[in-house]
Formats: structure tokens, C-alpha cells, sequence
């Protein structure tokens, strides 16, 4: 059985300037042509092209699906669990949209219409979320606030203006108003906020898109400023006890790596929600990445690090921030103990 182009476009639903376009790219080719040059399709081409629009079905690109018909590429199996994810995003997104529109019906029904700038920047939040947290992260995220009652972008802001009064005042971190500020906003984000995974990404996504910085005020530079700030509160309480000499690794290290140890701390927080005791492989993976992290703060010397465990029994607020709760820590310490064991510190 052969078809012309006209018939098989009829037959499936399909353009001639579809097929005409799938020739083109080396999709679906005829097998045959007639003597007056026209398209002929067999019953193998035929079915190759009802496999082509299986896969459109599933939201593939032509390219993706001539890579998995030709063979080329990704498997099936891969290419399917990419779609799922993308469809989770999609639900994600939907259901962040669901919420603000019922947060916008509800200040409408009340007689307290939003403003555009409200509408723009809640349309503009839903499409980040959407892009960096998964289903359940957002649900997660969801349960916080409702945990805290209340959200990160209603109750920041005045910090935000402090911050942002200070910077243009070129006040330094190190000034008393400075770490002030710092403890208030680590200690409200530490409420608002308190899984270390998802400060991880929240983070992210604030220094990859400039479009939320401008909504939030939270840049760059204040994003820095906040982290100087906290390394500088912790600096005067390491000052009680360390000499500078001891101290002199500490704020640069503590500042290149500060993103790094939220990042630890939601490993291991991961590893501790899944039951895993603290000897467990997985565990000590990441409690070697941890003991790294301390060992370059204070630049690899075992007097120090001994003295700063010591400090860290005695002063509760330098494990303020990160994520970084009560029970972690106790997690942690039992880890790192069985770690050193195996493969204790050295001078």
C-alpha cells in the first residue's frame, strides 16, 4: 500500500507542509516517489510516523524524537523521566499559582484590592519558585510559613531597608548596627526558613536572578554585606578566647565557603531525616566534606580546631543560621566522632 502525501496527511490529521517539513529534517523520508516525482509512503513509514506523534504526545522536540527513533541519544527511559520532572515543575507551578490567586480573591472579597505593583511581583515570584523548588519543596515551603505564620516576602522587607540604609551609608560589617542587623535576619530566616536544603536553594535563586533581586531589594552586595556581618559577630566571640594569630584564616574562609556549609548541613539534615545513623557510609561521606570545611576555617591547625570544638560547647549563638538546629549538631558530633577514629586530625 502506497500513500501520497495528500492522503496520508487526510489519514492522520496532519499538514502536507507538516510532512513536507518532517522530510526536510530527515524525519520521516518517503520510501518511494512516483514517475511524476511525487511522495509515496509505505506501511513502514507510515508506522514510523505514528511513533512520531506517540512521542509529540509526550512533549518531546522533533530532534528528541528522532534521537529516540533513530537510536541516537538519550533512551526512552531517560528522555520519559525528564518529561515527569517537567511535569512536576508544570504541577508546581500550578499549584503556587492556585495559592496566590486565592491569597488575591481573598484581599479582593475583603475590599483591600492589590495594587499592579502587588499583581506583577506575585506573578513574577510564582514563575521563579516554580523554576528552582520541586512539588514538595514548594508544599514544604508552604507548611513553613503556615508553621511560622507568616512569609519570608511579607516579613523581611523592613530588614531589607536596614540594610539597605546602612550600605548606602558605607557602613561596614563590622560595625555594631551591621551585626545587629545580621542577627536579627539570621534569626528571623532561621525561623521563617529553618531546613537547610531549601536556604540552599532560596539562596540560589536569589544570586541567579536579577529580576528578584529587584523585587526583594536583596542583592548581591546585601546578600555579602548580611554574610560579612554574621562573620563578624561570630569573630568577637571567637575574640574572647583566640589570639590573632589563631584568628587570621577565619573571615576570609568562613566567607568563601559560607554558601558551601549550608549546602553540607542540608546533606547531612538529608542523610539524618532518612534515619541513617551516624556511622552510616553515606554519612560519613558528608561529615568528611564538614570536618573540611572547620579544618580550612581555622587553616588546618589541630590546636585551634580543638579549641573552637571547646568554644562552640560554651557559646550557642555561633550555630545560629545554616540551618543549623540543636539536633543536627548533636547528629554531627556523634558522626565526626566515629569518623576520627578511622581517620583522626593530625597536626
Amino acid at each position: 500500500m502506497l500513500l501520497k502525501i495528500g492522503e496520508l496527511a487526510s489519514r492522520t490529521g496532519l499538514t502536507i507542509r507538516t510532512l513536507h517539513h518532517y522530510d526536510k529534517i530527515g524525519l520521516l523520508k518517503p520510501s518511494a516517489r512516483s514517475e511524476a516525482g511525487y511522495r509515496l509512503y509505505d506501511r513502514s513509514d507510515i508506522k514510523r510516523l505514528h511513533h512520531i506523534q506517540a512521542l509529540r504526545r509526550l512533549d518531546l522536540s522533533l530532534a528528541e524524537v528522532g534521537d529516540v527513533i533513530n537510536g541516537a541519544g538519550d533512551d526512552l527511559h531517560s528522555v520519559i523521566d525528564e518529561q515527569i520532572t517537567g511535569l512536576d515543575q508544570q504541577i508546581a507551578q500550578s499549584m503556587e499559582l492556585r495559592d496566590r490567586l486565592q491569597e488575591l480573591s481573598g484581599l479582593l472579597k475583603t475590599n483591600n484590592e492589590p495594587n499592579l505593583e502587588y499583581w506583577l511581583s506575585t506573578l513574577e515570584m510564582m514563575s521563579l519558585i516554580g523554576k528552582y523548588f520541586s512539588r514538595d519543596e514548594i508544599l514544604r515551603l508552604r507548611e513553613l510559613e503556615l508553621q511560622a505564620q507568616s512569609k519570608v516576602d511579607t516579613h523581611m522587607p523592613p530588614f531589607v531597608v536596614a540594610g539597605r540604609v546602612l550600605l548606602d551609608q558605607k557602613v561596614p560589617p563590622s560595625d555594631p548596627r551591621a551585626k545587629q542587623l545580621a542577627r536579627e535576619w539570621v534569626r528571623v530566616m532561621s525561623a521563617l526558613m529553618p531546613d537547610p536544603a531549601l536556604l540552599s536553594k532560596f539562596t540560589q535563586m536569589h544570586r541567579k536572578e536579577p529580576s528578584l533581586q529587584s523585587l526583594s531589594g536583596v542583592d548581591d552586595e546585601m546578600m555579602d554585606f548580611i554574610t560579612k556581618a554574621s562573620i563578624e559577630v561570630r569573630y568577637d566571640i571567637y575574640c574572647k578566647y583566640l589570639n590573632e594569630e589563631e584568628l587570621q584564616y577565619f573571615r576570609k574562609s568562613f566567607f568563601k565557603n559560607n554558601e558551601t556549609w549550608t549546602h553540607v548541613f542540608a546533606e547531612v539534615r538529608q542523610k539524618m531525616a532518612l534515619g541513617l545513623p551516624p556511622e552510616h557510609p553515606d554519612v560519613q561521606a558528608s561529615l568528611i566534606k564538614w570536618r573540611s570545611l572547620f579544618m580550612d576555617a581555622w587553616g588546618n591547625h589541630l590546636p585551634t580546631m580543638l579549641k573552637v570544638r571547646s568554644i562552640h560547647e560554651k557559646e550557642p549563638e555561633l550555630s545560629i543560621g545554616g540551618g543549623l538546629t540543636p539536633a543536627l549538631i548533636v547528629y554531627a558530633r556523634q558522626g565526626l566522632a566515629f569518623l576520627e577514629k578511622s581517620h583522626p586530625l593530625k597536626p
